[in-house]
């Protein structure tokens, strides 16, 4: 049964989420508490899936709760609830919170949100990676591309274009940025996919809070793996971006699709900055598996029982991005294990990803590999020959 704790300094919203999901009690085991102290108090005699908080509260706010949270409680899931727009609050709760939703909430989006985050341990079973991931505020961004953020932010004469066009060429910063736009914390009415559109959409006077107090992104530190070149991942995650969305409108994608399959190569890898971020040793062990011949995600499966795309799903599924970017994130190794009727995000960006380890023109003994059995499915090329002249490959962008 799924432990989830709600948190409100006013009854009356208490007693509203207790008649909400009653219906709901045969699968929920759910607790309230009307302050953060009690919040707390449960939580250490509770193992809380998720915690569910209002911001604004006396004492101890939601930003406080859900610090002490992410600290001692890493793996449960952190959701705002809350009819407050205070911006220093609501920036502070952009590097604690995973989702955040208004008050007045629709009864069916709370339900399969929480529903939704419930279903994550299915999606990675190691508990050590759970709370590794659950507890990541920032993700390591390429050193160069920070400090070129930096210069921009604090420069006089940068303009938001100059901001954006630094942002979506790190992967780091992508994923925290859609996250972030997506949500509630700054009331987009519409789905944003573009990252350019986000930083756009966000402004310049928010990134640079966001940046510079609240601290989303972080650099990434040579030393904790010597081996690891978190500039081959950007330029990779690029090119299979790019070739994604060259990819899309042949298969016949809608537009809508062919966004997500270029959202979804950007992010495909984000598991691998997860990993050495916070495990930069046994990564290494990886990256030798890897030069005596084995796969990146068989020689990690090997060495955490769990690969990149699960962990990059995890955190992706956490943040609330949009189920068909998190799908092509989940599988683009092994398409076949999530077949469908038709071509999907998943499929430009499996190609693409096999298609961006060639070098153009050529079929090296390195390249990526194509899952036959899916192409066939779908009745398209298995041959990466074929797909570099679909994909225009000698155009790079």
């Amino acid at each position: 049964m799924r432990q989830i704790l709600f948190v409100d300094d006013e009854s009356r919203v208490l007693d509203g989420l207790r008649r909400l999901f009653y219906p709901l009690r045969a699968e929920w085991q759910m607790s309230f508490a009307n302050s953060g102290s009690e919040a707390l108090e449960l939580m250490s005699k509770t193992e809380f899936e998720v915690v569910v908080t209002d911001i604004r509260m006396p004492g101890m706010d939601g930003t406080e709760l859900l610090a002490e949270v992410r600290e001692h409680h890493p793996k449960a899931l952190r959701i705002i609830l809350s009819g407050q727009a205070d911006r220093d609050l609501t920036l502070k709760s952009a590097a604690l919170a995973h989702q955040y939703l208004s008050k007045p909430c629709d009864a069916d989006t709370l339900k399969l949100t929480i529903a939704r985050a419930s279903a994550l341990k299915d999606v990675l079973g190691e508990p050590g990676l759970q709370a590794i991931v659950s507890k990541a505020n920032s993700l390591p961004s390429v050193p160069t591309l920070y400090s070129q953020l930096l210069q921009q932010l604090e420069s006089s004469n940068s303009s938001i274009e100059d901001v954006a066009n630094v942002i979506i060429k790190d992967t780091a910063m992508t994923a925290k940025i859609l996250q972030l736009v997506n949500s509630a914390f700054f009331g987009s009415r519409r789905r944003i996919a573009d990252p350019k559109e986000a930083v756009l959409y966000l402004g310049f006077d928010t990134l640079k809070a966001l940046t510079l107090a609240v601290k989303v992104f972080s650099r990434f530190t040579v030393s904790k793996s010597s081996h690891f070149s978190i500039d081959a991942v950007a330029n990779h995650s690029v090119l299979t971006a790019t070739l994604a969305r060259k990819i899309g409108k042949p298969i016949g994608l809608t537009r809508e699709q062919i966004e997500d399959a270029y959202l979804a190569g950007l992010l495909h890898d984000l598991g691998k900055l997860l990993l050495v971020d916070n495990l930069p040793d046994q990564y290494n062990e990886v990256l030798a598996a890897v030069e005596a011949g084995k796969s990146a995600w068989e020689a990690e499966y090997a060495t955490f029982h769990a690969t990149h795309a699960e962990v990059g799903t995890y955190l992706l599924w956490l943040w609330g991005l949009p189920d068909a970017v998190v799908e092509a994130v989940a599988y683009h190794h092994t398409p076949s294990s999530c077949p469908g009727p038709r071509p999907s995000p998943l499929t430009a960006v499996h190609v693409a990803n096999a298609l961006s380890k060639t070098t153009p023109g050529e079929n090296p003994k390195d390249a990526g590999q194509l899952d036959e059995a899916y192409l066939q499915s779908l009745g398209l090329p298995t041959d990466l020959g074929e797909w570099q002249a679909v994909g225009d490959f000698g155009t790079r962008e």
